[in-house]
């Protein structure tokens, strides 16, 4: 073989690299449409081998269903360039360009259509647009929600709680908030006094777990100066005196001794206070809303709270379901707190439609305050699109990784063997001599590996 040859061989083998290396199908045809050569992208995208085609006239691969439309029909008939959307026969999209080859004196040679498959683009367009379609649905659910004074709702069984507030907002009469922690007993209390005719005088809160026994009645009946070591030489007003003329919500009412729960029964009876180490007895006007996570019934049984002041706080009890039983009303929480928190914070977070789900589909312990303090942390900290592995609880929706089987170990040496070889030799050519296979499998392998694992 000359020098002059062998140059030739080698321009034609680095044509033909060129050729199998493109990332779109090349599809060639003679002037009256029968198919002269494709490259090896073409089975990928019709799940047929190469030489299926050669020889083929495109109106029959047509009527065979391996695609639709035929670009190149549409070009012999006008001999212009066109582009177009194509459907192959394995389900998927090509966006094919397509041009006619003429010769010197003006007469078409052949046709020349590139083709780029748009499956992945499309099925990303499509799942963009169900993520639109769902924060759509989202945004209708929380359209619907009711929002009174703040406190949004959805579900039926808070609607009736917001029914039963608005009308004993009115009444100055004692409420007792049940409910588990976190389900927004506080909120409905400041909610009552809002409401209320008190709302422009003193609102109070105590959680009566948080105190000792000791302090506890000092801190609702305040006390006189020099009742006890480290005490104010002047005294201190309680906290029950603190809100004359509105409204006090003890929390944790359960929390209290008998002793203090005796002096705030009297409370209730005679509208009077005795500061601690005083004999005076001072007037007061308060409404008296009282919350507890406990089964009081059970805890006059028990003797651990008293009857009569049971009775007397048991005027108008309010149950306060967990969130857990009215799961419509979390997207409405979730919303609330996020346009809240990114106010604060001066943020722009927002949750993927799979990390909305995953709220929808947790149980929520620690109800309405956990939503609260979650959506705090991820506005805080998290990236402006939160998905679903930002959330502290996505390890209950992460699914365990595949085992390595058989494949794809086979795999993983193919991948290493073809890499070498091509980092040695820089041609399809040699890589298919070494290894032992064809030059076409040997150049989509090279596509399929050294491509991969440049990008990466």
């Amino acid at each position: 073989m000359t020098i002059h040859k062998k140059h030739i061989q080698q321009i034609n083998d680095e044509l033909y690299d060129i050729f199998e290396s493109s990332f779109d199908e090349i599809f060639v045809t003679d002037a009256n449409g029968y198919v002269l050569v494709v490259n090896s992208e073409c089975e990928k995208n019709y799940a047929l081998k190469v030489e299926d085609f050669i020889g083929k006239h495109v109106k029959e691969l047509q009527e065979m269903g391996i695609f639709y439309p035929s670009a190149t029909l549409k070009v012999i008939e006008s001999n212009q360039a066109i582009e177009l959307v194509q459907k192959t026969n394995s389900g998927r999209y090509l966006h094919v360009r397509t041009r006619p080859v003429f010769t010197n004196d003006g007469h078409l040679k052949s046709v020349i259509s590139y083709s780029r498959d748009l499956t992945d683009l499309m099925e990303l367009k499509r799942k963009v647009e169900e993520m639109e379609e769902q924060l759509e649905n989202y945004k209708k659910e929380l359209n619907e929600a009711v929002d009174l004074e703040g406190i949004v709702t959805k579900s039926e069984a808070m609607k009736k709680v917001f029914s039963t507030i608005q009308r004993v907002a009115s009444v100055n009469t004692t409420v007792l908030l049940l409910g588990e922690t976190g389900v927004g007993k506080s909120r409905v209390a400041k909610l009552l006094h809002q409401l209320s005719t008190r709302k422009q005088h003193p609102y109070h809160e105590l959680n009566c777990a948080a105190l000792p026994e000791q302090l506890i009645e000092s801190e609702l009946f305040g006390y006189e100066g020099g009742t006890f070591t480290g005490a104010f030489r002047e005294g201190k007003k309680g906290i029950i005196e603190l809100s004359n003329e509105g409204t006090l919500f003890l929390d944790e009412i359960g929390e209290l001794s008998l002793s203090a729960q005796s002096k705030l029964l009297h409370v209730l009876q005679d509208r009077t206070i005795r500061p601690v180490g005083s004999t005076r007895a001072v007037s007061i006007d308060v409404r008296i809303i009282a919350a507890t996570n406990q089964n009081l019934e059970q805890m006059v049984e028990e003797g651990k709270f008293r009857r009569d002041l049971y009775y007397r706080l048991n005027v108008v009890p309010i149950t306060i379901p967990p969130l857990r039983e009215r799961k419509e009303d979390i997207l409405p929480l979730v919303y609330q707190f996020l346009h809240h928190f990114n106010t604060v914070y001066e943020r722009n977070v927002r949750l993927s439609p799979k990390a909305l789900d995953a709220f929808l589909g947790q149980e929520w312990k620690g109800n309405v305050r956990e939503v609260e303090n979650i959506i705090e942390r991820l506005v805080v900290t998290g990236e402006e699109m939160i998905t679903l592995k930002d959330l502290p609880f996505a390890k209950e929706f992460a699914i365990d990784p595949p085992v390595h089987t058989l494949p794809e170990m086979i795999e993983h040496v193919e991948k290493e063997m073809v890499i070498k070889a091509f980092e040695q030799h820089r041609s399809s050519y040699k890589v298919a001599e070494q290894l032992g296979i064809s030059q076409s499998q040997a150049s989509r392998k090279i596509r399929k590996y050294v491509s991969d694992s440049t990008e990466h």
